[in-house]
């Protein structure tokens, strides 16, 4: 099976970190979210990928290269003027024929049962299927409303709040799994978004699918849901791979990171691989460090995410910022 991982986006709610990075290789314990649901899809069998490019292209493309030493085969699409969700799909109809295939938000992390969701499709019959996860509380953006067959009945921000008896108010999860027999329903050349696609397909009676999902997720859309799967992830909420050795309880350290003396660490907190904290700093709670981090001697960096190589001079306090090596940026805490 094929996925395209759409991560064409401008990342406008994340601006102005966004404008350094493209969002989908914004680093979560070092391993941006990107990188993750490639993994993901590769340890679930797909190996051929796909990834749509508008936004910093050349980033991710030196990032991920064509994919081999994360053991799949990568082929980009590159939009020199984005063509939203649909748009870029259509634009790979003929790579993409040949049987179903899978689209995933690449700014999304969240438990992914491929092999639920392809009986799900099978079983139900629609042209196309979706991830979600059951959510009463509804987030109007992401709310569909789900019948007890699993048939998508309405999206809640198109129809309004009302919801027939008996049926369940779902977020979607940012995964999809799709017949290439809609990609003639998406107009060619030009901007077009899956929200069209999804009124087209329940307006026309061909209908779509949904298989409801247990598990963790998170929508990595701003500064707070960014904090958010790091503090999950150090509390041990959710399949958040922390990519360490827990040295002690909420301690966790990549290889080579160093400690100097007399440094008072208070956990949670992550340090990436050749990271050093030298002599006399304080560090943590809620503190992740990126790889070949420094925090210099009697410096404190407290609920705060540095990217990789990021250097804290002596004495210099870092509370409650994400810090990049070309940016400086407050991080929203509760």
């Amino acid at each position: 099976m094929k996925a395209l991982i759409l991560a064409a986006g401008l990342g406008t709610r994340l601006r102005p970190v966004t404008n350094f990075i493209p969002k989908p290789l914004m680093p979560v314990f070092g391993i941006s979210i990107l990188e993750r649901n490639v993994l993901q899809l590769r340890d679930q069998g797909v190996r051929e990928l796909w990834i749509n490019l508008h936004h910093m292209p050349r980033q991710i493309v030196q990032r991920l290269r064509d994919g081999k030493h994360l053991g799949v085969e990568i082929r980009y699409s590159l939009e020199p003027t984005i063509l939203g969700t649909a748009g870029g799909i259509k634009k790979l109809e003929s790579e993409l024929r040949g049987g179903p295939f899978l689209v995933v938000n690449g700014d999304t992390f969240r438990h992914l049962d491929l092999e639920g969701l392809w009986n799900a499709h099978r079983r139900m019959g629609h042209p196309l299927t979706m991830l979600v996860q059951n959510n009463p509380k509804l987030e109007p953006h992401r709310s569909v409303s789900v019948g007890p067959r699993g048939e998508v009945l309405a999206f809640l921000d198109m129809y309004g709040e009302h919801t027939q008896d008996g049926a369940a108010r779902c977020d979607f999860l940012g995964v999809q799994m799709v017949e290439p027999e809609v990609l003639c329903m998406i107009p060619p050349d030009r901007p077009w978004e899956l929200q069209r696609l999804y009124v087209r397909l329940l307006e026309s009676g061909r209908g779509m699918g949904a298989h409801c999902d247990g598990g963790y997720w998170k929508d990595l859309g701003t500064l707070s849901a960014y904090r958010e799967i790091h503090v999950d992830g150090l509390e041990g909420r959710g399949p958040v791979h922390i990519p360490g050795r827990q040295v002690k309880p909420g301690v966790w350290m990549g290889e080579g990171a160093s400690l100097g003396r007399g440094v008072h660490l208070e956990p949670p907190l992550f340090l990436g691989p050749e990271s050093r904290v030298d002599s006399g700093a304080r560090v943590g709670p809620y503190a992740v460090l990126g790889a070949k981090c420094s925090v210099g001697s009697g410096a404190r960096v407290e609920r705060s995410i540095l990217w990789d190589e990021v250097e804290v001079g002596p004495g210099i306090q870092v509370v409650q910022e994400l810090l990049g090596r070309s940016f400086r940026h407050p991080l929203p805490w509760p």
